[in-house]
């Protein structure tokens, strides 16, 4: 049973006690977000501590997808060493990896769009083209009409945002009146959760580095990944993604990304309040800003 939030010092104790090679070294903590944890180790190392006992689940299907994925998609995503499951004397199981470098690209000053539309395009050319099956066998779970989903949950949402950039009403008469198709073909691996800040940037050449943060990897529409780059830089940037994408997109995958954004802005909002996180508040609001420019 996963008890508690940890601090530096109590994480340092947990890795050092399984994996000696890390212990006199210095442990801070470097991120806290809704489901994990993550402690920098010598400045080298991250290691990922689950919060709630559903999310030792998705540490677990990450340390079983992620070092083949490597192999297989054209950019840089952590590769699990170092993995302990759940443990009596632990209470909690743990993941670490190497360090990658960059930093998020909703941060970053430097970003070079057309390089960075290129490299994700062909990143997701990849990524969606993985083998089902191996994903499957690896715990990822099937999330089946996204769009559905995040309809209500939308819907629920919007009744406890405080701070709206955009006329609540125009945003409730797109959520109800303008439902795009259900998506009818096959599912594929997916991010789901590829917002800029799970996208690494070198700072010198303003290219990515590196995508962080798989613990919502699904088996899913692959629209919900173009969603997230949606939320970056808007539809005439993803547009420019898309034209460097071999899959296969059906006719209505703008129109699925940007409802499908929408819907993510309004949680991203809502979970920025829920947690405290203005920077979540303020990347929600400029995702629904984008939208309804567009």
């Amino acid at each position: 049973m996963i008890q508690g939030i940890l601090t530096a010092e109590s994480a340092k104790d947990i890795i050092s006690a399984v994996f000696p090679r890390f212990r006199g070294m210095q442990v801070e903590l470097l991120d806290e977000g809704w489901d994990f944890q993550v402690f920098e180790v010598d400045a080298r190392w991250l290691f990922r501590f689950p919060k709630r006992e559903e999310c030792a689940t998705k540490l677990s299907m990450e340390c079983r997808l992620l070092p083949d994925l490597a192999d297989w998609v054209s950019l840089p995503i952590p590769r699990h060493e170092y993995c302990a499951e759940l443990h009596e004397s632990l209470n909690r199981p743990f993941a670490g990896y190497k360090k990658l470098p960059g930093i998020a690209g909703d941060v970053s000053k430097t970003v070079d769009q057309h390089r960075v539309a290129r490299q994700l395009g062909l990143f997701l050319t990849r990524l969606h083209a993985y083998p089902v099956d191996n994903a499957r066998e690896a715990g990822v779970p099937e999330r089946s009409d996204l769009v559905a989903h995040w309809r209500n949950k939308s819907r629920e949402q919007l009744n406890r945002i405080v701070d709206l950039n955009v006329d609540p009403s125009n945003l409730r008469r797109y959520l109800e009146n303008d439902v795009p198709l259900y998506f009818e073909g096959a599912s594929r691996l997916v991010h789901n959760d590829l917002w800029a800040e799970h996208i690494l940037v070198d700072p010198r050449s303003g290219s990515v580095s590196g995508i962080i943060d798989w613990g919502d990897a699904a088996i899913s529409d692959p629209a919900v990944d173009f969603a997230g780059l949606y939320t970056w830089y808007g539809e005439k940037w993803l547009e420019h993604v898309l034209a460097y994408y071999s899959g296969t997109p059906d006719t209505e995958i703008i129109s699925r990304s940007r409802y499908l954004a929408t819907c993510l802005a309004i949680h991203n909002i809502t979970l920025g309040q829920d947690i405290g996180r203005p920077q979540w508040i303020k990347a929600g609001q400029e995702a629904l800003r984008l939208i309804f420019a567009a």
